[in-house]
């Protein structure tokens, strides 16, 4: 039996060898909170592809860490504000589109797309009110290959210096990023903690037993499917099985073969993924954004190359969904272990499930500094 954890020590040491997180990680308000504060804030979120950026005035709307941003087309080039008007702290811009002022909706507070207010009305009858001393708060905005982040950490390192790799190695599954263009987009939620969530995303140990479709087409045998943490991106990477093996009638399968022959799907740490599936070029995003400790919300992008067959992209949408409810089932069981607390630490492999505790330390370290 492993000693009880007490220390910070412990709780690392605790977790090379095996030992996970306490269920109070996934159940407890004060530990979300700790997330926002000292992970999220920090880190470097997904806002959206470039090519919705493409003509001055574009915008998306997002939060990062629970903090509302707005990711703008200017003159210069990209800005990101914190989108919560000085006055009275309402959001300013909704959703994505293109707009020639951020305008709040509350008092028509007017902002330009550098975030310099420019109207207020009332405000020349105000003594001491100057418009210059209420722009947009400014964040750090970023880009890697066709996407864009924001980071609310001024010091935080570089995006390119902590993700910078992956470009290439997506290049290596014979995926051209300029190539791609959006197919779809769909919001989601769920009843489970987002690292509930990603620590499943992070192994394929459960692949065989719950995902045959999946496991029909990908080969998931030990040895032949790779998981590796190059610092913050967790990757795995497969190959299309040279036939796909029989399943039960139900089980949703797609035609795997084409240009694209190895499958890679990557976690950004903290919490954006990119998969890769094999046959005709294809990517999909995925955020996975704590909504307390108990709900996460999260948003889905299906990319494809031009040319796609169209019954290939129906295809592996709906194989793709199959997949996700296949693991919305295990994550919400694991969840409702996680909520009785009873036993308090799980035991997670150190060599097939590897990535699930190089997440977890990652965490650690974040949440406990």
């Amino acid at each position: 039996m492993m000693p009880a954890v007490k220390t910070v020590a412990d709780v690392r040491a605790a977790l090379v060898h095996g030992q996970s997180l306490g269920a109070s990680w996934y159940t407890d308000p004060a530990i979300a909170r700790l997330e926002i504060e000292r992970l999220f804030r920090k880190s470097w979120s997904y806002v959206g592809p470039l090519s919705e950026f493409a003509n001055v005035g574009d915008y998306i709307s997002t939060y990062v860490g629970s903090i509302p941003v707005a990711v703008v087309r200017n003159d210069k080039g990209l800005s990101a504000f914190v989108n919560v008007c000085r006055h009275r702290r309402h959001e300013v811009m909704k959703g994505r589109g293109n707009a020639r002022t951020l305008r709040c909706g509350y008092h028509a507070w007017t902002y330009d797309l550098e975030g310099c207010l420019k109207a207020a009305p009332r405000t020349a009858q105000e003594p001491g009110f100057r418009m210059d001393d209420y722009p947009l708060l400014k964040l750090r905005v970023e880009t890697l290959g066709p996407w864009a982040f924001v980071n609310a950490d001024e010091e935080a390192p570089s995006l390119a210096s902590q993700f910078g790799a992956l470009p290439k190695i997506v290049g290596d599954a014979g995926i051209d990023l300029a190539s791609l263009k959006l197919y779809s987009r769909v919001e989601w939620d769920s009843d489970a903690n987002w690292k509930t969530m990603l620590e499943n995303y992070l192994e394929c140990y459960h692949c065989p037993v719950a995902h045959p479709g999946f496991s029909a087409a990908i080969d998931v045998r030990p040895g032949n499917y790779k998981a590796e943490a190059h610092g913050l991106l967790l990757s795995q990477v497969g190959h299309v099985r040279p036939e796909i093996a029989a399943v039960k009638e139900g089980v949703k399968l797609y035609d795997a073969k084409g240009e694209v022959t190895q499958a890679q799907y990557h976690l950004l740490f903290p919490n954006m993924t990119i998969n890769i599936n094999p046959g005709f070029p294809n990517l999909s995003i995925d955020t996975w954004r704590s909504d307390g400790p108990l709900r996460t919300i999260g948003m889905s992008e299906q990319y494809f190359a031009l040319g796609v067959d169209p019954q290939f992209a129906r295809d592996l949408v709906e194989f793709n969904a199959q997949v996700g409810e296949e693991d919305d089932v295990l994550t919400s069981s694991v969840q409702r272990g996680l909520n009785a607390g009873i036993p308090e630490h799980g035991r997670f492999l150190t060599d097939a499930e590897k990535l699930v505790g190089a997440f977890q330390r990652l965490v650690a370290d974040a949440v406990l500094e």
